[in-house]
């Protein structure tokens, strides 16, 4: 037997042990072989699999570069992806925006920001890619009626190159995406997942894919003369796939995305194509998640709270971090705190100061909360705390009275002196009134994007087991492995899966210049 044929054999054992999930059922419906059928439905130039940002931008990029392109998508609504999800961040170097503000930066700053935030363990190819060309990317979004944005400075950024929507919200870059798809007569098969990739081992080559509607149980044999493009998405969905690739965080904080992003379509690359898997140990999380159901629920960024004077608190009424670290790179720090959480602790004029600023949608968000659902949270006092006293506060948060009396006053005097003798900060301003009323909000990891996936190259071909790029097959979004390395920094993910996705589309059109 051939190394090749022994080490895809055992590749796709590995993947047919992992299939003992929900995902099983998907995975059975296919056949052994990943030969070409006898027949095929269709022929196009490109299928995109995945219809969230990453594969509605790769299939507008195919369509413009005059190529036939069809997607299939698991889920039922471009609006059900973590595009939607997403806070309306998205990062990107050489904007139109940046330039009309005057903001300084390079594509080398940006990558070495990625590389940094994320402990080094990202990879060059991706990372490189994003940093050169995620500003033609967000500019098509904008050229293409995107809604109102503005630059907003962001921790792990050293350069302004932050563009948020005003809305807060990820819709408006499907709203873009969903027009320009429809004005381009893109067909899109909802609900019609990727069960089999037709594969060539000689030529090393993918030829096509089958892909199976959920609800007639129809089949689609559709081949792909110059490629087929993975946007499929990552393993954050549910839970229970959160908990199956990710067994460190199992049982623990929120987990939130879009439920068809379960890892079913990546076991299937790894079954038919033998394409290992990489960084799947790191995901995104939050040190931010507001618990209101199981492992549901919103999150908070209470970095807004922070910058307005708030403290971050644990159990013991004790700061734990610097309030201007990192997000992502605080979140390890929960795990040794009493319970797992934290709290952004803060007096009325810290809070009414933030409300002054920000909508509570844009505090508390992904789903946005109104001001009476925050209002029936305080009233309940689980997640939300509100005390005139600060005894009364320590009574219903469970928080320590000893503890957060010295933790104030070791604060204050941080502000007189402007040493901050616990964590190192110089730039604290405002002190927290003793006399009260009192606010807090209880937070424990958010878990929301995969960091692992496919290798790609510097055209976001994605390699085998031997890393060498397979012929014919594309990663996008946050099916690509190495983008944030160990933690994630945020609006990245939005800006790569737009980034990734429009070049991939003009890649497998035969664009070289990356």
């Amino acid at each position: 037997m051939s190394s090749i044929l022994t080490r895809r054999n055992f590749l796709k054992t590995a993947a047919a042990a992992g299939a003992a999930s929900a995902a099983a059922p998907a995975l059975a419906a296919s056949s052994q072989s990943t030969a070409a059928p006898k027949h095929w439905d269709q022929t196009v130039d490109v299928v995109v699999l995945g219809a969230g940002g990453a594969g509605l931008m790769a299939a507008c990029q195919v369509y413009d570069k005059k190529g036939k392109v069809v997607v299939f998508d698991k889920s039922y609504s471009p609006y059900h992806s973590a595009t939607r999800m997403c806070g309306g961040l998205f990062t990107a170097y050489g904007t139109a925006i940046q330039k009309r503000e005057h903001a300084k930066d390079s594509w080398q700053d940006f990558a070495h920001d990625i590389m940094d935030y994320g402990g080094y363990m990202s990879l060059k190819e991706p990372v490189e890619l994003f940093a050169k060309h995620s500003g033609e990317a967000f500019d098509w979004l904008e050229n293409h009626g995107l809604a109102k944005h503005h630059l907003e400075k962001y921790p792990g950024h050293s350069n302004l190159r932050a563009v948020r929507q005003d809305s807060y919200q990820g819709k408006d870059y499907i709203d873009v995406l969903t027009k320009q798809i429809a004005d381009r007569k893109i067909k899109i098969y909802e609900g019609t997942p990727l069960t089999k990739i037709y594969f060539d081992p000689k030529k090393n080559e993918v030829l096509g894919i089958e892909a199976t509607n959920l609800d007639t149980g129809k089949k689609y044999n559709v081949r792909a003369l110059k490629g087929v493009i993975m946007a499929i998405g990552g393993i954050t969905g549910t839970p229970e796939s959160l908990d199956f690739w990710v067994p460190s965080v199992a049982g623990k904080g929120v987990s939130i995305g879009c439920s068809a992003n379960d890892g079913t379509a990546m076991r299937i690359a790894v079954r038919d194509v033998g394409t290992p898997i990489s960084h799947m140990q790191y995901i995104a999380s939050y040190p931010c998640g507001i618990v209101t159901g199981g492992r549901r629920g919103p999150y908070c960024r209470f970095w807004y709270f922070t910058q307005a004077g708030g403290i971050l608190i644990n159990k013991n009424g004790k700061r734990f971090v610097s309030e201007n670290e990192g997000i992502c790179h605080i979140t390890p720090y929960l795990a040794s705190n009493p319970g797992g959480y934290h709290i952004v602790f803060m007096d009325k004029n810290i809070y009414d100061a933030t409300r002054a600023k920000y909508k509570i949608g844009a505090l508390i968000g992904l789903p946005s909360w109104n001001d009476e659902r925050t209002e029936e949270e305080f009233k309940l006092g689980k997640n939300l705390f509100r005390a005139n006293t600060l005894e009364e506060f320590c009574k219903i948060s469970g928080v320590d009275l000893k503890g957060l009396q010295d933790q104030i006053e070791m604060w204050n005097k941080a502000v007189e002196t402007k040493n901050d003798t616990q964590y190192g900060r110089h730039d604290q301003k405002v002190k927290i009134d003793t006399k009260g009323p009192f606010y807090g909000i209880k937070m424990y990891p958010w878990n929301n994007l995969s960091c692992g996936g496919f290798r790609v190259t510097d055209h976001l071909q994605v390699l085998g087991w031997d890393l060498k790029p397979v012929k014919g097959l594309y990663a996008a979004g946050e099916t690509v492995a190495g983008v944030h390395g160990a933690f994630y920094c945020g609006g990245n993910a939005c800006g790569f899966a737009h980034t990734s996705g429009y070049m991939a589309g003009q890649i497998a059109m035969g664009r070289k210049d990356v």
